[in-house]
């Protein structure tokens, strides 16, 4: 069966065309429906006009199989490697021409290839919208393998996006495939990996622990050392959350001898990170510091710009736990000229630090103007659907309102923090508490 269908209905969305318009002189709208649905094909009279208003031509793929077989090696390097730059000048020369797969089931696995490798270069997420829709035009006519691969595409879309409980569906659902189709030992380490990540979020830590367990023997046995790295912190995380603090030090310290070991050094700053974080949550606060330090030191030495303002941030905690009004402020006038850096070299702005760092601020420098900024701060983090700093931030203002006897408003922000608890929980009603 021929896919002509689908490319028009995707070059349509693409342009942003209704279908009365395309079809205007051409055909009827119903008829252009059948066509973009391939419940009918279109006569070459009709097809060339529709081709004509969308400016679409199509190339003819001498041998579609084998151009397949190409993008798959992309694909899989970019699965396994992660080097942005090379996937990224890659995947232009194959979508710089618009070849079109006329074959159905190789324009299928086309997309679920291409949409892997744009959810690789994390794409804006708007940018994603014409794939997404692509994949779920795609659902009810794939064969189990490209099942498998359209299950884990959408859940690592939805990963991306902060929705875990919908990324965990998704990923769930490619599980019933896999002893039923082949499937590659790499692309089982990287399901594994991305299942691993996504029990985390969903605060199921066994879990997290087994599939990352599953995808590390892969990537040691194949000396993919980075890959074997995320894995050891992903475990080191799990265990952190589940309170077994050993554990997760020796997970992060076997991390640390890798990236030592094969000079990845790139990674010290986010391990560093977690070690800090380790001893944060156990009220180590010297320790913590140390690490966080360190952290820093190997961010800023790898231009790591958004990764420095996180550890600044994490820093300015450490000292608020201990009341340290000097040291607080110091490192919040830090991670403002770090915002501002980032701004001037690459445009880019920071809303959410700027909201962390205003809040500390207004808290260790005894102005009037608390109440304001984390009112403002909220408000933000609702926009972004951070649902974490809303509860966090609303306990902090309705402390603030209980102090100053205003318990109504009080009231209102605490009832706010206890709504987003019961969603993370995933329950509707007191009583399953």
């Amino acid at each position: 069966m021929s896919s002509i269908g689908h490319i028009i209905k995707q070059e349509r969305l693409n342009q942003n065309i209704k279908q009365n318009v395309l079809a205007k002189g051409i055909c009827s709208t119903s008829y252009l429906s059948k066509i973009e649905n391939n419940a009918t094909v279109p006569s070459e009279e009709v097809l060339m006009f529709l081709l004509k208003r969308l400016n679409l031509e199509i190339v003819n793929v001498p041998n579609e199989d084998e151009v397949l077989v190409a993008f798959y090696e992309l694909y899989k390097n970019a699965i396994i490697k992660r080097n942005k730059k090379l996937i990224r000048a890659s995947l232009h020369k194959f979508t710089s021409q618009k070849t079109y797969f006329l074959q159905l089931k190789n324009y299928y696995t086309y997309h679920l290839y291409l949409f892997r490798l744009q959810l690789v270069l994390n794409e804006e997420m708007d940018n994603l919208q014409p794939s997404y829709h692509v994949m779920m035009k795609m659902e009810d006519d794939l064969d189990n393998k490209q099942k498998f691969m359209m299950n884990l595409n959408l859940g690592l879309y939805h990963y991306l996006n902060g929705d875990y409980t919908k990324a965990l569906s998704r990923l769930e659902s490619s599980l019933k495939f896999i002893h039923h189709v082949s499937i590659e030992e790499w692309e089982l380490a990287d399901y594994y990996n991305v299942l691993s990540l996504t029990y985390f979020y969903c605060n199921e830590f066994f879990n997290a622990i087994n599939y990352a367990s599953k995808s590390l023997l892969y990537y040691k046995d194949n000396l993919l050392f980075e890959r074997a790295i995320d894995s050891y912190i992903v475990i080191g995380m799990a265990h952190k959350k589940m309170r077994k603090y050993e554990e997760a030090e020796r997970n992060y310290y076997l991390a640390k001898k890798l990236a030592v070991d094969y000079r990845l050094f790139h990674y010290e700053g986010v391990i560093y990170q977690n070690l800090g974080s380790l001893h944060a949550i156990q009220e180590r606060h010297v320790k913590a510091i140390e690490f966080y330090k360190l952290s820093l030191k190997s961010k800023e030495g790898n231009n790591n710009a958004e990764g420095s303002l996180i550890t600044i941030l994490s820093i300015i905690k450490e000292y608020s736990k201990q009341n340290n009004h000097v040291e607080v402020l110091e490192w919040c006038k830090r991670g403002y000229k770090a915002m501002e850096e980032i701004n001037t070299k690459h445009n880019v702005e920071n809303p959410s630090y700027y909201c962390h760092l205003e809040i500390y601020r207004a808290l260790h420098s005894l102005t009037d103007d608390i109440e304001f900024v984390l009112k403002k701060s909220i408000n933000h983090f609702e926009m972004v659907d951070d649902d974490r700093h809303v509860q966090k931030y609303s306990i902090v203002l309705a402390n603030y309102y209980f102090k100053q006897k205003k318990f109504k408003a009080a009231d209102l922000y605490y009832q706010k923090s206890i709504k987003i608890l019961f969603k993370q929980k995933f329950i509707n009603q007191w009583e399953d508490l």
